[in-house]
């Protein structure tokens, strides 16, 4: 039992430290996104607009969305190279992210 605990223990702190381009490279990413692209948050809508995750939803759809939110290929970089420890840290402290301009 003690060893299964650490292994765990051990696969959540490598977890959140890392980024999700990281995630994406070791493929634990997750599957493809099945949320209609007005439902899915900033991460998800840059991953499938820049085709790096499969989506259900047209590239049409995805477009509009991008340009509705003024999204731009610079802030979804920073965003996907942010750590996950740095993510859930702002959401402890209740941090709003800085909306793209």
């Amino acid at each position: 039992m003690k060893p299964q605990l650490m292994i765990i223990t051990s696969l959540c702190f490598i977890m959140l430290g890392c980024s999700s381009h990281q995630a994406q490279q070791m493929g634990i990413q997750g599957g493809s996104v099945n949320a209609y692209a007005r439902q899915m948050s900033n991460s998800q809508l840059c991953a499938t607009y820049l085709k790096q995750q499969p989506t259900n939803q047209t590239r049409v759809s995805l477009v509009a969305e991008w340009r509705h939110r003024k999204l731009s290929r610079a802030y979804c970089s920073e965003q996907e190279k942010e750590w996950y420890l740095t993510k859930f840290a702002k959401w402890l402290v209740n941090e709003k992210s800085v909306e793209p301009k």
